[in-house]
């Protein structure tokens, strides 16, 4: 066991975002001149959500390139310094080699974004004859910063893991491989050793802990003075513990966007949702009129309101635009030469507010046409009920009252059944709900996947009591809730399971045999930083409840990632992969906002 040479404790910040700018501050400030800065695939995702092309070429960077395209070509640069960011997979590692050999540019300034083999190290000093490297290292920024407290690996499917480790085989091994390094990147690049503890019961989440944990002890080893022993707590729990989360229609305004449009490195294009409505005229806008980034680092609207319900979000749109008005008319008074330069002054500021209003104007737009044409309000507070409240008879006459409701979409009545499939799984109604869903025209391999999702997450799968009826004192607490409902808002009533493990940590409850730690940096103590990691993939509604508790002040510090960051139609595409292989079609037509979602082929 490592010995412990503890910091005080304080609270120290567990901002990714912060050290990811430093990182790249770094990189393009020290290679002074002008320079070409070379990427690979991920990499130019993982730099999107951090920096601008327009903050990038402010540090003298006068070429990009992806590093596939730069080396199919021959031309020489040799007035220009260059920096490779790229990942140290085998691909990169052979064109980076070839590169050195071609000799293009003056200067090689080479970061990887991971840790290399010394034998590779080796092989580019022996490619490099003419000494043109001038820098090699390491840096840890192997994930996808979405905000400073949440990060993704961007793996759409980890559905392969779920199966017996003995049963992998070596595209299995390299996809662990991957989550391996990119969750250890995240917490090198926060300079933490921190205790780890992980899901009992999944042999995968047990996998990953261990092999963390001799890596960090060996990396610590090595280079004790670069990372701090405190009181910070990784926690590694599967998916397969609470499918419901991903399954629920969602209220709050962050989530809404990606559940009903989809955002992927933090945009998104309001057309995924225009062609679920079939609205082709509405199709035809421009690019620029139709993609947004939504970041709350670039957006202090989006900032303040991407936990806000749908009504809030409402009102506040009509202060944001009360506001703009305002700022707008200030300008046009001007009395003195004083005026005018403070009138010139605030045109950035305003031209920025305004183009920020436009955004939350026709998102907001959007999802209201969404939600009215699925009618999502009466879908979701059956949806609700079904996951918060025990009430069996009720809930199936909720359910065969929304399969034959006209104006609700399939794909709503899909979802449902499969939320009432996981709360009441040995119901003999369930066959009933499948042959209404078979005569409304769902193929068997829709109807298959309430099988499929059973097969990856039912009780049989589940350590925890996810719906709080498996014990008669949690059963009798179910019935008092539904008896006397107090609940501010029944359509966000849901919490997420991940919040009652994460209150058995913070009150010492936790037990050993359901959730063992590893003996890297044991302790007993109430955590002050904690980061938590989905196995399977988060959502948006639990990115909500870390970004609240991040709020409180009492509450430790608290990181979230995961392997992807679902919405309903991302996490079902994975279920589907389960037994299909070839090309399905999933689900119908117009439900479905995303292109992708139709999963054409796996």
């Amino acid at each position: 066991m490592i010995q412990q040479n503890r910091v005080p404790q304080k609270k120290f910040s567990l901002n990714l975002h912060n050290s990811a700018i430093d990182y790249i501050d770094r990189i393009l400030s020290e290679v002074s001149g002008m320079k070409c800065l070379i990427l690979d695939q991920e990499t130019i995702g993982i730099i999107s959500l951090i920096y601008s092309q327009s903050q990038i070429l402010k540090k003298d960077v006068y070429l990009m390139e992806k590093i596939d395209a730069a080396a199919s070509t021959k031309q020489k640069l040799q007035h220009m310094k260059v920096i490779f960011l790229i990942r140290p997979t085998q691909e990169n590692q052979t064109l980076l080699l070839q590169e050195i050999k071609d000799k293009r540019f003056c200067e090689y300034y080479i970061f990887f974004t991971n840790t290399l083999s010394n034998f590779y190290i080796e092989q580019l000093a022996e490619a490099d004859d003419s000494d043109l490297i001038k820098q090699l290292q390491e840096i840890y920024l192997d994930y996808y910063i979405v905000q400073p407290d949440t990060f993704t690996l961007n793996i759409p499917s980890t559905i392969q893991l779920t199966k017996s480790v003995s049963q992998w085989n070596s595209k299995d091994e390299q996809l662990f491989q991957r989550v391996l390094e990119g969750l250890s990147a995240t917490i090198y690049s926060l300079r933490r050793i921190p205790m780890i503890r992980y899901q009992g019961s999944s042999e995968i989440c047990a996998k990953l802990a261990q092999k963390l944990s001799q890596t960090m002890r060996e990396e610590y080893e090595q280079s004790q003075s670069q990372f701090m022993l405190s009181n910070c707590l990784l926690l590694i729990l599967d998916r397969r513990e609470d499918p419901a989360t991903l399954l629920l229609n969602q209220w709050t305004y962050q989530a809404m966007l990606h559940e009903l449009i989809g955002i992927q490195n933090n945009r998104i294009d309001i057309r995924q949702g225009q062609k679920a409505l079939n609205q082709a005229a509405s199709i035809n806008k421009t690019d620029s009129d139709s993609e947004f980034v939504i970041a709350s680092s670039l957006d202090d609207f989006f900032a303040d309101n991407q936990y806000s319900n749908f009504g809030e979000l409402a009102q506040n749109i009509k202060d944001f635009i009360d506001k703009v008005t305002n700022q707008k008319k200030e300008t046009v008074q001007i009395n003195s030469l004083e005026d005018m330069q403070k009138a010139v002054d605030r045109i950035p500021e305003i031209r920025k507010m305004s183009g920020n209003l436009s955004k939350h104007v026709a998102l907001s737009c959007e999802l209201s046409k969404l939600v009215e044409e699925r009618q999502l309000l009466k879908v979701s507070k059956v949806e609700q009920d079904i996951v918060c409240n025990e009430a069996k008879s009720e809930h199936q006459r909720a359910v065969f009252q929304m399969l034959e409701d006209r104006t609700i979409q399939t794909y709503e009545k899909l979802k449902l059944v499969m939320l009432y499939a996981l709360r009441y799984e040995n119901c003999d109604k369930i066959s009933r709900m499948k042959d209404v869903l078979r005569d409304l025209g769902v193929k068997n391999n829709s109807l298959n996947l309430i099988n499929h999702l059973l097969d990856y997450s039912g009780k049989a799968r589940r350590q925890g009591d996810l719906f709080s009826d498996k014990n008669i004192f949690s059963k009798a607490q179910q019935k008092l809730k539904s008896v006397f409902k107090d609940v501010p808002n029944i359509y966000t009533q849901h919490q997420p399971y991940f919040l009652t493990i994460l209150d058995q940590i913070l009150t010492n409850k936790i037990k050993d045999n359901e959730f063992p730690a590893t003996n890297l940096n044991y302790f007993r103590d109430r955590p002050t930083e904690i980061i938590i990691f989905y196995v399977g993939g988060t959502s948006f509604e639990e990115v909500k409840e870390i970004g609240l508790l991040n709020k409180q002040p009492n509450s430790p510090n608290i990181l979230l990632g995961g392997t992807y960051i679902h919405n309903s139609r991302t996490f079902l595409a994975e279920i589907c992969q389960l037994a299909y292989e070839n090309s399905i079609d999933i689900v119908v037509d117009k439900s479905n906002p995303r292109n992708d979602a139709k999963f054409h082929k796996f």
